[in-house]
């Protein structure tokens, strides 16, 4: 799996925890070629794509191609190849396998360990760790489990691989697609798609819980459920401690708080935030920070803060950026702007918003697979309403 993140911003891209700086249309090319990835193009096509109403020669693509190479030279999976008498495609290698001669591959301990530091990255939230340690299993002589394999592709959005590979039986990976659905969907209709999962065999026992202890909680406060979204997290509060998930206190903390953000008290807001900056305090979790930050401002919206609640979401989404967590972005992004229909803040800060869940959703492919994926979770779960009900936001 190669990914690359692309910051339009800096004009850089990242695989992985490396970055490379390009200019303007180099960047603009090669993110081209990357979405259209294993497709060639003529150079006139090409210009038309990265040079609109401009009026370069065919030998611009040419140099660009070139200058991209030598500064991508050090990812030898991604190469930019020439089509004899046609023009150009972005292609991506295979990673190479790990020798089977590898001693430690196969090291019954070494395999524990390397599944306790996947663990920690993933409670700290350092998605460039967990993604490096994957990245560098050859060199390191070491084998990651094939749950993080799948997990991988889940936490960097790599929605293309969760929803066309083989190597993996879709009821395998329908949680994982499952969790996206609620950035893809209104959540009068996300909550159906959860209902329906949880009232059928399709989810493993550990998926079932989860699903419904954290996850469909904020669902339900998205469409006004207030009370059934409480009497939810009274029995996700005695799951937690029945199961002892002591990891799951801040995750849930935040699902309460972001319930009393739309239907509680300004005081039950101020008591829950004051019981989420004691916690982060003790487990300084990127994560939870970001989304803390969020719901911060979030709750300065609803004041009337528009300056300071602009600011703080800023914040947050940095931080939920900087994790490399797609589903909690997106997910972070698709929240602001509920809460701003909500609250019926439109103008500049609403536009602005939708542009962000735009080029974040544009990032990770949901425009090219997020049909798909409804329409399989939906073939999946039949009988259910046909994908056409069930359209992207």
């Amino acid at each position: 799996m190669i990914l690359l993140q692309f910051d339009e911003g800096t004009y850089t891209v990242t695989r992985r925890s490396d970055s490379i700086r390009l200019l303007a249309k180099e960047f603009a090319l090669l993110r081209f070629l990357y979405e259209n990835k294993e497709k060639a193009f003529t150079r006139s096509q090409l210009l038309d794509r990265v040079w609109p109403l401009e009026y370069p020669v065919e030998r611009t693509v040419d140099d660009h191609v070139y200058r991209l190479r030598k500064k991508l030279k050090r990812w030898e999976e991604i190469a930019l190849d020439t089509v004899r008498g046609y023009g150009y495609r972005l292609h991506i290698r295979s990673n190479m396998a790990i020798l089977p001669s590898n001693p430690s591959a196969q090291d019954q301990e070494m395999r524990e360990v390397i599944h306790s530091l996947f663990r920690k990255y993933h409670l700290y939230g350092q998605g460039k760790s967990m993604l490096t340690l994957l990245d560098q299993q050859e060199a390191l002589g070491i084998e990651v489990d094939p749950f993080y394999q799948l997990y991988i592709h889940f936490i960097v959005g790599d929605l293309e691989w969760l929803i066309t590979t083989t190597e993996i039986p879709l009821e395998e990976r329908l949680y994982w697609l499952l969790i996206f659905t609620h950035a893809l969907i209104e959540p009068s209709e996300s909550l159906p798609l959860y209902e329906k999962a949880l009232n059928s065999t399709a989810l493993s026992p550990d998926q079932q819980r989860e699903l419904r202890i954290l996850n469909i909680v904020e669902v339900y406060a998205e469409v006004g459920q207030y009370e059934r979204a409480r009497a939810q997290l009274i029995e996700t509060y005695h799951v937690m401690e029945k199961d002892e998930l002591v990891h799951f206190r801040l995750p849930v903390g935040l699902a309460e708080l972001y319930l009393e953000l739309w239907g509680g008290s300004d005081e039950a807001v101020e008591d829950q935030m004051a019981i989420l900056r004691s916690g982060l305090k003790d487990a300084p979790y990127l994560r939870e920070i970001g989304r803390f930050q969020i719901m911060e401002g979030l709750w300065l919206l609803r004041q009337g803060r528009i300056r300071e609640a602009e600011l703080r979401m800023d914040d947050g989404l940095d931080v939920l950026k900087m994790t490399l967590n797609a589903p909690l972005y997106l997910n972070s992004a698709y929240q602001i702007l509920l809460f701003m229909a909500h609250h019926r803040i439109e103008g500049r800060l609403r536009s602005k918003y939708r542009q962000v869940h735009a080029e974040i959703s544009k990032n990770y492919g949901v425009p090219a697979y997020g049909q798909q994926i409804l329409n399989e979770i939906s073939t999946f779960l039949s009988p259910f309403p046909p994908a056409s009900d069930l359209p992207l936001i």
